[in-house]
């Protein structure tokens, strides 16, 4: 250990150590306060030859890298310069680590080549999410993995939400542009011909009325209704972990705090 290593610093790698996982946990709560101090820590130690010293440095290390992607992503929201798409993958991200961008890219790069046989139109994308079985469930509807990118590529059960982002992400692929809309209070996709997409209703394409009302959603909207949404899902649920998380997110993107969140999280009742 290096002789200009401040005393609080050794002793905090000394309680690191600690048998009792709660003793670590507030040794590790304190080393994320240290800024620099800490990252010149995880980099003398990370191949310590104490296995658990190494271990806990290394899930010291993880946690400072998903605060980095989790400041990131805020900052890119509130600059509005995240596209949805990327938006989606790092909601993903941030829940689940161990989620892989190149798998998901491969993923809807395999969606992708089946639009490449014909010329797109509206008809041909609701064909090809038909095909694939992309579809809402009619139950399970709180379940966290609707809302992941990831996991509705693999599974084919997505949100509203999640299922417009993907028809949309291919579609755009092919130079066939859809807008993001809410319409009877659901996510659906309306195109340059005012061709209405709902994925609730099996992929129906329906031509809009003039009285019909809609809503179109920017980026921001769509990426805070799949946060909210998996808010609710983990308060429904009793999540604590997850309703820290999502409620942690959604409020610093609205620059306010926890506490105006409803109890657990906050104080109002």
């Amino acid at each position: 250990m290096k002789s200009t290593e401040p005393r609080h610093v050794s002793a905090l790698l000394t309680l690191l150590q600690d048998e009792d996982v709660k003793i670590a946990s507030l040794a590790m709560e304190e080393f994320l306060k240290l800024g620099q101090a800490m990252e010149e820590t995880i980099a003398e130690h990370q191949e310590s030859q104490d296995p658990t010293l190494r271990q806990r440095i290394h899930q010291l290390s993880s946690i400072l890298v998903r605060r980095r992607a989790r400041m990131q992503f805020i900052e890119a929201m509130s600059q509005e310069q995240i596209s949805l798409w990327d938006g989606a993958c790092q909601i993903n991200a941030l829940y689940d680590p161990k989620s892989n961008t190149a798998v998901i890219a491969k993923l809807m790069g395999e969606v992708n080549k089946t639009l490449r046989s014909e010329p797109v139109t509206t008809p041909r994308v609701a064909a090809l999410m038909r095909e694939q079985e992309f579809v809402v469930p009619d139950q399970d509807v709180l379940d966290v993995d609707l809302y992941l990118i990831q996991r509705v590529l693999e599974t084919r059960y997505g949100s509203p939400a999640l299922l417009c982002l993907l028809a949309q992400h291919a579609a755009a692929g092919m130079d066939w542009m859809f807008t993001i809309v809410l319409h009877g209070g659901r996510f659906c996709l309306i195109d340059r011909n005012n061709l209405l997409l709902d994925p609730t209703e099996g992929w129906h394409i329906s031509k809009l009325k003039a009285a019909d009302r809609i809503h179109p959603c920017a980026r921001r909207d769509v990426l805070l209704g799949i946060l909210s949404q998996l808010f609710l899902v983990a308060l429904v649920n009793g999540q604590l972990r997850d309703l820290y998380h999502f409620g942690d997110l959604l409020t610093a993107l609205n620059r306010t705090g926890l506490d105006v969140l409803p109890y657990p999280l906050g104080d109002n009742d």
